[in-house]
């Protein structure tokens, strides 16, 4: 059973339901669309099984998540309402997680924490940015798509022929999402291959940064 603040105090009752070990993160692995029970055990290496469906009965009791069947292929996750409310919560953990200077190089690092952080600190007309645009970052891959109210990213393939596609490793996607270089002089030194226009690109990775470090370059 979860502990409680047992505080009349609205940070305190939020925090009653989302302050537990692994909560919010699991929260953030949903913003990257549906994702079943073994892919969010995979993604979150070091919380046990019994644990994560503790996490998903508490937040599935509290309309954060529901359970959603994607292509019918079995039973998924995916953020209700009331969790993509904590969409912009999350956005600021992420600005103010940047500030804590370089993680020790042991610690588990994958593209898609960068492309959640990228997606929720964009500025609003990144939801203008409609052209489909599915990246490929070593073994990971992720859609992106803007539909002039909101951005979409989910885990995967495009689920139709994108507008622009990109690959690299991650480095060079670092590289690219903290203005380190440019998409131009990333493609000419084979460090990105790109399918697309050069300038859709550019405008991706000046949308889509992260936060914290590096002013970004002209592409």
């Amino acid at each position: 059973m979860s502990r409680s603040y047992e505080q009349r105090c609205f940070i305190a009752r939020a925090l009653d339901v989302l302050g537990e070990r692994w909560t919010l993160l699991i929260v953030r692995e949903l913003t990257l669309g549906p994702r079943r029970y073994g892919e969010l055990l995979a993604a979150l290496q070091g919380l046990g099984t019994s644990l994560l469906a503790s996490r998903l009965k508490s937040l599935e009791e509290h309309g954060v998540i529901r359970r959603t069947a994607p292509g019918g292929a079995g039973r998924a996750y995916e953020l209700a309402e009331r969790g993509e409310a904590l969409i912009p919560l999350l956005g600021s953990l992420a600005e103010w997680g940047a500030g804590l200077g370089q993680s020790p190089p042991e610690y588990a690092d994958m593209a898609a924490w960068r492309l959640v952080a990228m997606r929720l600190t964009a500025p609003a007309e990144a939801a203008q940015f409609r052209t489909l645009t599915q990246l490929v970052v070593d073994d990971e891959q992720f859609w992106v798509h803007g539909d002039g109210e909101k951005v979409r990213t989910q885990i995967g393939l495009a689920p139709v022929t994108p507008g622009l596609r990109m690959s690299c490793d991650r480095a060079t996607f670092t590289a690219l999402a903290r203005g380190r270089v440019t998409v131009g002089r990333a493609v000419a030194a084979g460090r990105l291959a790109l399918d697309g226009d050069p300038e859709d690109a550019g405008l991706f990775f000046r949308l889509f940064t992260l936060p914290g470090l590096d002013a970004q370059l002209s592409s």
